[in-house]
């Protein structure tokens, strides 16, 4: 049981997972939201207004989805190492917090390495 809080560390781990498996689902909604809802590009208005064909669906996505794919793994490998990194660095902090006090320094003979050489 930590002293700041009152759970345990189970409890404390399994809130975080909760809390990060909440957020990683509202990145990958917000994310699916933004493809989903593109809006028109200036290029698709001159196409509609010279009567050009526009390019064929079957070209143009599997480029825009490899490209999509290619972002969303490296947000999630670049997240992945950000928690790896955070949970490191607040472990170690959390060890040194609750160390017990170092042991004083004996303080006999502080004075001898100051003192002038005797000539």
């Amino acid at each position: 049981m930590t002293l700041e809080s009152g759970a345990t560390d189970s409890q404390r781990l399994r809130a975080g997972y909760a809390v990060l498996s909440i957020g990683v689902m509202i990145l990958l909604f917000a994310w699916g939201m933004a493809a989903l809802r593109m809006p028109e590009s200036e290029s698709d208005v001159a196409v509609r207004h010279q009567k050009l064909e526009p390019p064929s669906p079957d070209s143009i996505l599997p480029a825009i989805g490899a490209g999509m794919v290619l972002c969303g793994i490296c947000l999630i490998v670049v997240l992945a190492i950000s928690i790896i990194a955070f949970l490191r660095i607040s472990h170690r902090y959390r060890d040194h917090i609750l160390a017990p006090p170092s042991k004083p320094t004996a303080s006999a003979d502080v004075w001898s390495m100051h003192k002038p050489p005797e000539q």
